[in-house]
């Protein structure tokens, strides 16, 4: 079986960048691309503020859902309170991992709050920095949340009590098999980074799916060792790739 793509856009929020996300909302429209678009409902985070902010976001946010385009629950405050990795150990900072229990919750509920008075769906998690632990995962599943967006496997899992629907890539690569997330975050776009997206996008279009497609055609399997052992691998290989950066500029 060949790859399959899924596109996801992070740090959605009423002070993002519109115009970078005009050019690339006609790249997607272009290729009838229906991404996952992972929202924070409450940002403090001043690297989130690009711009100023658009007055009619949740009804965009919805007018877009009803496109079948996925809304994710990015976070509430896209600000990180700890040093905690979490499960996945990808970045050293979290909103949410290793809080206490009581913290956490208030801070979900909030977010679910705004969702729900906004008349949106949640269709899956998304936290920032990818960092959360297993309360996290624990209070999500209380709220009814059932689908997270992450994880370094190859395939969706059940890890939990929860659907993992894998993210593993921040570029387009051609991959032989299994289901890649590629991860965007659209603020930081420069001038060749539009061309080379609408490149990928032009180049996989064929490839590339939808989270509701997936979650309707896919029985998610339990966590295996495999599956352990790949996401392991993978991360070994980015945090590689973190220090050969340097090294290259």
């Amino acid at each position: 079986m060949s790859a399959e793509y899924l596109v996801r856009f992070d740090d959605i929020c009423p002070t993002m960048n519109w115009e970078h996300w005009a050019r690339i909302e006609a790249i997607l429209a272009r290729h009838r691309v229906r991404p996952i678009l992972a929202v924070t409902p409450d940002n403090h985070d001043p690297q989130l503020i690009a711009g100023p902010a658009r007055p009619d976001f949740w009804d965009y946010i919805r007018e877009r859902q009803r496109c079948g385009w996925s809304i994710a629950l990015h976070g509430c405050h896209h600000k990180y309170e700890t040093t905690d990795a979490g499960l996945l150990a990808l970045n050293p900072f979290s909103e949410f991992a290793g809080l206490p229990r009581a913290a956490q919750q208030a801070k979900l509920a909030s977010a679910c709050r705004i969702f729900e008075a906004q008349r949106v769906r949640i269709d899956a998690w998304i936290a920032p920095a990818h960092s959360f632990d297993a309360t996290t995962v624990e209070l999500l599943l209380q709220l009814g949340i059932r689908t997270i967006s992450d994880g370094l496997f190859t395939r969706p899992v059940r890890w939990l009590g929860a659907t993992w629907v894998p993210q593993q890539l921040w570029r387009f690569h051609a991959m032989p098999a299994g289901l890649w997330t590629v991860c965007f975050h659209s603020n930081g776009f420069t001038e060749g980074g539009f061309d080379a997206f609408a490149r990928s996008i032009e180049r996989h279009a064929p490839r590339i799916t939808a989270l509701d497609a997936v979650l309707a055609r896919t029985q998610a399997a339990p966590l295996h060792w495999t599956d352990r052992g790949f996401a392991q691998l993978w991360l070994w290989m980015l945090r590689l790739r973190r220090r050969l950066r340097p090294a290259r500029a």
